[in-house]
């Protein structure tokens, strides 16, 4: 069976306040083009498919009008909410979604309550088991191991417990299937940019599951939540796909792909990276005004992140420099000697949480406690939802 892994899309993300619906319908389509001529057999949607737990109803046309065109080619999907997602919301249209064969899973489950997915190849003669696991908020870890009635000790720590949930949801993996583990997870090792766009409370150490804990008995591994395309080094072959698009100028450097892993029952998978062209491309440009209108030829389309050399403050910068260089989103200035410093974030590239982390910080003059954290991206999400 063959497979196409993806993720991260974050679609209705916007740069610096620019939308950018007409990438995004561009890479869905890619996406699209790529699994119609690889001829795969299934869609594999590692987390993350909104920016926002309530995204904008053209976020949600773009997505939702993507999967019956997926379907119309014969490819049937398994997609799995992220940190970015609700999975109430996403659990809203998980019926209609069936229809057109795309499996949505918002929330964790055990095998026989749907964790587990049997999805047949395109000419019936094999099987794929493909184990779904969401992201899990750290009250849900509990609850999961309620769910398992285990008599075991639970474990103390989010990681922990998360690679027991992988463990148990990979059990009904046999020798005569093909099988998937889909997940969004951080794993420790990965390479994470700086200044992506992930968000950095759900990066922290205690969310990383150690490579080892990942189940040997997989025979792919498709990850969402780290938006740096790459191998994990594991016992299972182990990639994460990436982000659809250069979210943010952490990831200016960043080729953007999707996975294409060839599977069958009890051989070790095929995987390669298939980039992607579209999107457009994010810089850093620095210099004085003067050196800058030399570059206006030469940044094509790319949004632009813009350092302006200058002895002292200049009024109207950024008006000046987007007379300039229309594309510059993000306007700074900087002493003659001064070099642009890597993971600068503004407000406006902040998550709400992140904010909220932020502003905790400057008040209190510490860390907001995890527990504050995760009441707030819970109020918050509540608020979200029923404003929609």
């Amino acid at each position: 069976m063959k497979f196409l892994h993806t993720g991260d899309w974050h679609v209705g993300k916007t740069l610096r306040g620019r939308h950018r619906d007409d990438e995004y319908a561009a890479a869905l389509a890619e996406v699209l083009d790529i699994a119609r001529r690889e001829q795969v057999d299934c869609l594999l949607v590692a987390g993350d498919v909104f920016d926002s737990a309530a995204p904008s109803a053209e976020a949600e046309r773009l997505v939702y009008e993507f999967f019956p065109e997926l379907w119309s080619a014969g490819i049937p999907a398994v997609v799995i909410g992220g940190n970015h997602d609700h999975p109430r919301r996403l659990a809203a249209v998980s019926g209609l979604l069936e229809v057109v064969g795309v499996h949505v899973r918002g929330e964790p489950l055990l095998p026989e309550a749907g964790g587990v997915l049997e999805v047949p190849s395109r000419d019936g003669r094999e099987t794929a088991l493909v184990a779904a696991l969401p992201w899990v908020p750290e009250r849900r870890v509990v609850q999961f191991d309620d769910l398992l009635q285990s008599q075991e000790e639970p474990f103390k720590q989010y990681a922990d417990r998360t690679a027991k949930m992988l463990d148990y949801l990979s059990r009904p993996f046999r020798a005569d299937t093909v099988n998937i583990v889909l997940a969004h997870i951080l794993i420790d090792g990965a390479v994470i940019g700086p200044g992506g766009g992930e968000r950095p409370l759900h990066l922290g150490q205690a969310y990383a599951v150690k490579s080892e804990r990942l189940p040997a008995t997989a025979q792919y591994i498709a990850l969402g939540h780290v938006h740096r395309s790459q191998k994990v080094v594991t016992a299972a072959p182990t990639h994460y796909a990436g982000s659809l698009l250069q979210l943010d100028f952490g990831e200016r450097e960043q080729t953007k792909s999707v996975v294409v892993a060839e599977v069958h029952p009890g051989l070790p998978a095929q995987v390669q990276h298939v980039p992607l062209s579209a999107g457009r491309e994010l810089r850093d440009v620095s210099g004085n005004l003067a050196e800058l209108e030399s570059l206006a030829d030469d940044v094509g389309d790319a949004f632009l992140r813009v350092f302006v050399r200058a002895d002292g403050a200049v009024a109207n910068l950024a008006e000046q420099v987007r007379a300039i260089l229309p594309n510059a989103v993000d306007v700074r200035c900087m002493r003659q000697d001064e070099r642009p410093q890597e993971g600068q974030q503004t407000l406006l590239a902040m998550g709400p949480d992140e904010l909220f982390a932020t502003f905790h910080h400057q008040a209190r003059g510490h860390q907001a406690p995890e527990a504050v954290l995760d009441l707030f991206r819970r109020l918050y999400e509540e608020e979200a939802l029923a404003a929609s």
